[in-house]
């Protein structure tokens, strides 16, 4: 094989700069050919050990999609065989109803969406108290939920659930009405 008898540019290909670097000689492009296929059995084993690695975490995106799934049709069916005999009127309160009517608007379009005869209402604390008795729930927002006592004491009067709500809780509900109606029914079972 003849020796490199033109100096070709740095990003000429190896094998390319083989063959045309010795004059496309019959020599270099055996030598191309054998490099090329030495290089393939070599990185072999590791093409096959990426390639049960990515099935490996393929199956187990496949088996979690599938789980996930099966939780979702799980939640949607609790959700669903939840069958609510009477109208669920649900007051939010907070320190002046900003927050509250973000919830309050979660639960409707929840209750819509879920085809639950569920109601919110949304209104800042101290408006409440003679309205209490028109509500079945009381949801006190994480600014108000020192007063979670007080209102206990005022609801009981008329048979009305008071529950507070954790800030990180109460932010995610007011951002996922299926969620916000969740949590309404599970306070419902509750009792």
């Amino acid at each position: 094989m003849n020796s490199f008898i033109y100096v070709l540019p740095w990003a000429t290909p190896a094998p390319i700069g083989l063959i045309l670097g010795t004059g496309i000689s019959l020599l270099a492009v055996v030598l191309a050919v054998v490099l090329i296929v030495v290089d393939g059995i070599v990185y072999l084993p590791f093409i096959k050990a990426y390639d049960a690695t990515l099935l490996e975490e393929e199956k187990e995106k496949e088996a979690l999609d599938a789980l996930e799934e099966q939780v979702e049709k799980e939640e949607a069916k609790e959700v669903q065989t939840l069958s609510l005999n009477k109208n669920i009127n649900v007051l939010v309160l907070c320190v002046g109803a900003g927050t509250s009517a973000m919830f309050a608007n979660a639960v409707k379009e929840g209750a819509e969406i879920e085809n639950l005869p569920i109601d919110a209402t949304a209104s800042a604390y101290g408006s409440h108290y003679d309205i209490l008795k028109d509500y079945d729930i009381v949801v006190l927002s994480p600014q108000v939920q020192s007063h979670l006592e007080e209102v206990q004491q005022d609801a009981s009067k008329y048979g009305t659930k008071v529950v507070a709500t954790k800030g990180a809780q109460y932010i995610k509900l007011t951002r996922d009405p299926k969620g916000a109606v969740e949590f309404i029914c599970e306070q419902v079972k509750e009792g």
